[in-house]
């Protein structure tokens, strides 16, 4: 007699463990066959005479099968798969949907959908026209039928609108789609000069060609170092100085850690932002004298003569370049910081006197001072 074990270890899963009981069952009852003596004739002849009542009842089933499938030929037989199908499908459609699935999946010929499987991944569905000789000259009355709403008037049957795509024979597009993958993003320090004019005239309503011809000078560039706990942080320092030469100027200042590049961005965006109007005399020199105090720097200037040139600081120089003062004289006393001279000299020039009150103060008139006189 031969044992076999029942028990499986508890990490099979129960389709293992059913396969496996089945192997070992078959194998056992292979081997009882085996072991069992071979009858004789006189048995074999009495175990046939057995066997022929029930042979004989198998075969008239098999017959009453038949006659019932004939009486039935006008009902359509459906198969086990697609019962089975039907079924599956019943847990989540309604009803109604599961009919026209039906009726839909009842046009498709087997035959066909058995060539796409044949084809793999290659296979490629006919869909319309329904003339395949047809070269789309004509539309085809089945396939172009128009939509038609319960609320519509008579004779309009509108076509939904298809959205029009990009393409080398098109140059009436509406719309355009772009691929997400292929976009680059934006570097703010690597934008050119337009992008960055562009922008400025959207945020301050200037032109955008007026801002990319302005006079751009940085003044002071930088290396700076915080001083933590944790170390030295590097930062980056710029002060630049904007001006179209006609009598406007702006000063920026821009601070970044991601580099240097990232900073004069910065400072000439601020710069365009503080654009500010200056008086000049004759569109060359400062109106008058001035002595101006900005923290601990001391500014005396004084206007020059035609022709005299820029005599002054040389950061001074930079902004008077940018504003369009052409001739000018000056002495910077006590602190001369370069930041502290640059935004004292610009706060001077737009806090100085007017005409109208150089005139009042010297007791002349304003003709006198502009040296404009008008001939009867």
């Amino acid at each position: 007699m031969i044992r076999t074990s029942l028990t499986a270890p508890s990490v099979y899963s129960g389709n293992i463990i059913r396969r496996w009981f089945s192997s070992s069952v078959g194998i056992y009852n292979q081997i009882k066959k085996d072991s069992e003596p071979i009858p004789s004739n006189h048995e074999q002849s009495s175990t046939q005479s057995h066997q022929e009542p029930e042979t004989q009842q198998k075969q008239q089933s098999q017959t009453k099968k038949e006659e019932k499938t004939q009486s039935v030929k006008g009902e359509k037989q459906t198969p086990i798969k697609v019962s089975k199908h039907i079924e599956f499908l019943k847990k989540y459609y309604t009803p109604e949907l599961l009919q026209s699935i039906q009726i839909a999946e009842s046009v498709i010929d087997p035959k066909q959908v058995l060539e796409l499987k044949k084809l793999g991944f290659r296979a490629n569905s006919k869909v319309a026209p329904t003339n395949e000789f047809s070269d789309y000259s004509t539309n085809d009355p089945i396939w172009s039928e128009p939509i038609i709403y319960p609320n519509q008037a008579d004779g309009r049957a509108p076509y939904p609108e298809i959205p029009d795509t990009r393409s080398s024979d098109r140059s009436d597009l509406k719309l355009r789609f772009k691929d997400e993958d292929t976009t680059k993003k934006s570097n703010t320090a690597l934008r050119t000069n337009r992008q960055i004019s562009e922008d400025l005239s959207k945020l301050t309503g200037l032109d955008a060609r007026y801002i990319k011809n302005l006079y751009v000078r940085p003044i002071v560039m930088k290396r700076v170092s915080l001083k933590t706990s944790k170390g030295n942080i590097p930062n980056f320092f710029v002060l630049t100085v904007v001006g179209d030469k006609r009598g406007t100027i702006g000063l920026g200042i821009g601070k970044s850690r991601d580099g240097i590049r990232t900073a004069a961005l910065k400072a000439h965006w601020n710069a365009v932002k503080n654009l500010t109007p200056i008086p000049r005399y004759e569109n060359r020199t400062i109106l008058g004298d001035f002595e101006y105090k900005f923290h601990a720097v001391k500014l005396f200037m004084k206007s020059a003569p035609a022709g005299f040139g820029l005599r002054v600081n040389h950061n001074i120089f930079e902004i008077c370049q940018a504003a369009g003062i052409k001739d000018l004289r000056g002495k910077v006393y006590r602190s001369r910081n370069p930041l502290l001279v640059a935004q004292g000299f610009v706060e001077a020039l737009t806090k100085q006197k007017s005409i109208e009150d150089l005139a009042a103060g010297r007791g002349k008139k304003i003709v006198d001072l502009n040296k404009v006189y008008y001939s009867h």
